[in-house]
């Protein structure tokens, strides 16, 4: 059996639990507000959470160039992941009881905020150290079409996880600890199967690479390589527009002015979305071998700009799954070009640099954007118009990654970053 296979396999396996982490997680937005009652502080500051730790790179960068793939999983979801379990603890009768007195309603919101947090910086080693393994076992020709084969795993268990969990919490409300510990538990366990993946190449990346560990750092391989910078651009507009959407988005769902919607319907939707992946990501996964990241990209974002505008209108929930279907669709090929993406462009022993360079910048965006999102959807009462900015945001994102052309056309990596 080959390492492609080989690798194919372990993937497969960690996608299944990783699936259940990230669909679970992804509903933390929506659990926060109908679960907690968080004001849109406090829910801003929730969802823009991963975003912003993703710039913690800077500061993990010369610990994620040293240590190898294996050893960054295992240490980054033990004391990054398992943590999130401590959420349980609101099960424990007297706690439980606690937390739902005047001073108890105050602080929890504060203290789960800082469990995703800790959660959320453990992506930053997690999200290297996996790609990095795909960049290297995986070829050029095969990465996007075996992506996505795997990838259809992972939106198969999360898919499942999130219409049980939307239909748990229907029926009980206050169950929402345990899908943290659940969340938690999944996260840890898909870790520790990838560190299992047997490397092309030994732990340990080669040593002229650029060590990522500072913004100069950042901007050198930005400046040296201008079409990933243009890819690059290309998704701080997408992402803005991405985050802004998703703070308000909670707001428009839950709020009894809004959608008002039940559990089954937010989670059950989710669930929904994950099923549309299933069908089309290995399609994308060709697609994006074929056709490259940037046109992939582009049409996507022009996809998430219909999805705007059906969110905005929708006035009953099967107008909101309607548009849930949309967003499936489009996010099927964005998840793609988001991981594989900047390991197309990267040169030979550079996949996981390349790969800093992407998640630093989801930092920025998630800074700009989910501030934007909160502030505008509160200032206004109406998250509709934060809808409207992301609409426009998306479709310049498209015209960005339309320039690329057809391909990556990688580049040489100039010696000056070594």
């Amino acid at each position: 059996m080959n390492i492609e296979q080989q690798t194919y396999r372990f993937h497969v396996r960690a996608i299944l639990f990783e699936g259940i982490f990230g669909g679970l997680m992804w509903s933390t937005g929506e659990i926060a507000r109908k679960a907690l009652g968080v004001d849109t502080l406090l829910l801003t500051l929730i969802v823009m959470a991963p975003a912003v730790s993703m710039g913690s790179v800077l500061f993990f960068g010369g610990w994620i160039s040293r240590t190898g793939p294996r050893r960054l999983l295992r240490r980054a979801a033990t004391f990054g992941r398992l943590p999130l379990a401590l959420v349980a603890l609101l099960l424990v009768p007297s706690i439980s009881e606690w937390s739902r007195t005047e001073q108890g309603q105050q602080i929890v919101p504060w203290l789960f905020l800082l469990l995703i947090t800790i959660s959320s910086l453990a992506s930053v080693p997690i999200t290297s150290a996996w790609n990095g393994v795909l960049r290297s076992n995986y070829t050029d020709e095969k990465r996007g079409a075996l992506f996505g084969l795997a990838q259809r795993w992972g939106s198969f268990s999360s898919g499942v996880c999130t219409v049980l969990a939307g239909i748990w919490l229907h029926y009980q409300n206050d169950a929402f600890p345990w899908i943290y510990l659940v969340a938690a538990l999944a996260g840890w366990v898909a870790c520790y199967i990838f560190a299992q993946v047997p490397l092309r190449d030994r732990e340990v990346a080669a040593q002229q690479t650029p060590k990522i560990d500072s913004a100069r750092a950042l901007w050198r391989i930005l400046v040296n390589d201008r079409r990933f910078l243009r890819y690059e651009i290309g998704f701080v507009l997408y992402g803005t527009g991405f985050m802004a959407l998703v703070t308000a988005k909670p707001i428009w769902t839950v709020d009894a002015e809004f959608l008002n919607l039940s559990w089954p319907v937010l989670l059950g939707t989710k669930g929904l979305i994950s099923l549309v992946m299933i069908m089309l990501t290995p399609t994308f996964g060709r697609t994006l071998d074929r056709i490259g990241p940037g046109r992939l990209s582009a049409g996507c974002f022009l996809g998430l700009s219909v999805y705007a505008l059906l969110l905005g209108i929708s006035t009953t929930p099967t107008d909101f799954i309607l548009a849930e279907v949309v967003f499936g669709i489009v996010m099927s090929g964005v998840i793609l070009a988001w991981n594989v993406g900047p390991l197309s462009f990267a040169p030979e022993d550079y996949g996981r640099e390349y790969m800093a360079v992407h998640v630093a910048l989801v930092c920025v965006r998630g800074l700009i954007g989910h501030p934007i999102g909160g502030y505008v959807a509160e200032s206004t009462g109406d998250p509709r118009y934060v809808f409207a900015f992301s609409l426009v945001l998306w479709i310049i994102a498209a015209a960005v990654m339309f320039s690329l052309g057809k391909g990556t056309a990688r580049q040489e990596v100039d010696s000056s970053q070594s």
